[in-house]
């Protein structure tokens, strides 16, 4: 059976609103944004610590990447790297589109030209 590409919902502020059609997007879809931020994780954590500061991070992001350097510079903790990982993209996903684009520009920028 086919999936539903719209779906009724209400405001999140409202709950008691009216209902309204929305735009439901595809499993395909938020598994490809899921993975160009986990790919963007794996690309701020091998960042060196100067071109790191140079990227306007807010403070939580900023906090969660350091915890994960901290845990890589450890060693072969491989459960907790993932799991650190895994909450450094949650961190990310709690930031503005606008914000994690800026990133995933300058991250570009700095791969590109090696530093």
């Amino acid at each position: 059976m086919a999936r539903k590409k719209f779906q009724w919902s209400r405001e999140t502020d409202d709950p008691e609103g009216e209902l309204h059609f929305t735009d439901r997007t595809s499993r395909s879809l938020r598994k490809r944004e899921s993975d160009e931020l986990d790919a963007l994780v794996k690309q701020l954590v091998r960042l060196k610590p100067d071109q790191l500061a140079r990227l306007s991070l807010s403070e939580p992001v900023s906090a969660a990447l350091h915890e994960a350097r901290r845990i890589k510079a450890k060693g072969r903790v491989r459960s907790g790297m993932r799991r650190q990982m895994l909450f450094v993209a949650g961190v990310l996903r709690n930031e503005d589109e606008e914000t994690v684009a800026a990133i995933i520009s300058a991250v570009k920028r700095m791969t590109q030209k090696g530093g």
